[in-house]
């Protein structure tokens, strides 16, 4: 059998790993979730860090629900083993489509928030937009994804 990517790509079973960089990639836009555990760990108050980086509490609901397709990739990986074992094998062809799922409704929530700003420019939201392009080209174009989820669907 030949050997479709490099041999540090593979684990001790035999299967594709995922990349580091996907897993950057699926931190990066696991982002609410991360904030939302950091202001739970202040005592003194909680809302704080939340008004900062999301001002309006719809902002921050939304920006979860968006998070979340990213959120159960991140469960999905974590629990390969037990689902390879298990007849739950063609969840792994929608690690590709909820990632990608994922980063365009950032896209759009970050637009439709520069539009309710009239089109001020916004650090925060030109190097998210910046990156959740650069991440969705990279999902979209990336071999070795492609490779990961077919290997981990097939028996």
């Amino acid at each position: 059998m030949r050997l479709l990517l490099p041999l540090k790509y593979y684990d001790e079973a035999g299967r594709i790993k995922p990349s580091t960089s996907f897993l950057w990639c699926l931190f990066y836009l696991c982002r609410p979730f991360w904030v939302f555990v950091a202001s739970l760990t202040f005592r003194q108050d909680s809302g704080a860090l939340l008004t900062l980086f999301y001002p309006d509490n719809y902002y921050f609901y939304l920006s979860l629900g968006i998070a979340f397709p990213a959120l159960l990739v991140a469960l999905l990986i974590s629990f390969r083993t037990k689902l390879w074992h298990s007849r739950a094998r063609c969840v792994f062809q929608a690690i590709v489509p909820l990632v990608m799922l994922s980063l365009i409704s950032d896209i759009g929530f970050h637009v439709s928030m520069a539009f309710k700003q009239h089109w001020e420019f916004s650090w925060l939201v030109a190097l998210t937009l910046l990156l959740d392009c650069i991440y969705l080209y990279w999902v979209k174009k990336n071999l070795h994804l492609r490779l990961m989820a077919q290997d981990w669907a097939k028996e």
